[in-house]
């Protein structure tokens, strides 16, 4: 099972139900917010949401073996 680490936090990405993408593409800055299962929202800072989408993107490419 694949865990995303950030801060002091660690979440199994099997836990993670939905993602909200906000982007501000003139300033240079992407924010994610988890959805988890049982309902919990996380709302990640810029760092954790940019570690977060590199997983996601290896995870992604792994799968769809691009």
């Amino acid at each position: 099972m694949t865990i995303f680490h950030f801060g002091k936090h660690a979440v199994p990405l099997a836990d993670i139900h939905d993602i909200n993408l906000v982007y501000k593409y003139h300033d240079n800055e992407i924010y994610v917010d988890l959805e988890l299962n049982g309902g919990a929202q996380l709302s990640l800072n810029l760092p954790d949401s940019l570690a977060f989408m590199e997983q996601f993107i290896k995870k992604i490419r792994e799968t769809k073996n691009l």
